[in-house]
């Protein structure tokens, strides 16, 4: 595996069967970025592993896994909850309008208004998560006064405009946002 950085690709939610194979839950249902003979990282810069063997899990969404050197059902139950990483420069060319959701993470989220030169600071995002229908992006938000509070933002085309290596730009329907952060005039 090359010294470059990697990319989240899978987590591990449990072993199958007695000879240390694993299931892992993709964090996109579509790519086919695991595959046998990859070498992987169990976790960010954790232990790297190869891939032995890949299949998918018929009727959910998750593939089985038999990672080389793990043998026991105890030593794969010792991985459940661990990250795999794939080497980004395994990974396939993004398109001019595709981003990772992980790249998303730390940058501002912003709206612009009337005044397109200044937009408004909406938060900073903190993490991903899931409500099981779409990806969300979890959004941290200070008060004024310090106080902290955090916001959904479902990674929608919809809602994300646009995303950059600085800035992710939205357009938001009244309701989304915490109540602070609306717009006073929504007439």
């Amino acid at each position: 595996m090359s010294s470059g950085s990697t990319l989240a690709v899978a987590e591990i939610t449990s072993a199958h069967g007695i000879r240390g194979a694993v299931r892992a839950k993709l964090f996109d249902p579509d790519s086919t970025s695991l595959v046998v003979g990859l070498k992987v990282r169990l976790g960010e810069g954790g232990r790297e592993v190869t891939i032995d063997e890949v299949s998918p899990v018929p009727g959910r969404e998750l593939v089985r896994l038999h990672l080389h050197g793990v043998t026991t059902r105890d030593e794969a139950e010792a991985l459940r909850g661990v990250e795999i990483h794939v080497d980004r420069d395994l990974l396939p060319p993004l398109a001019d309008d595709e981003y990772y959701l992980a790249d998303a993470i730390g940058l501002p989220v912003e709206r612009v208004g009337a005044d397109e030169a200044d937009p408004e600071h909406l938060g900073t995002i903190v993490g991903l998560t899931s409500n099981g229908i779409q990806d969300l992006f979890e959004v941290e938000w200070r008060e004024p006064g310090g106080r902290r509070h955090e916001w959904l933002l479902p990674v929608l085309p919809n809602f994300i405009d646009e995303v950059d290596e600085k800035r992710v730009l939205v357009s938001l329907p009244i309701g989304l946002l915490p109540a602070a952060l609306e717009p006073e005039d929504t007439e």
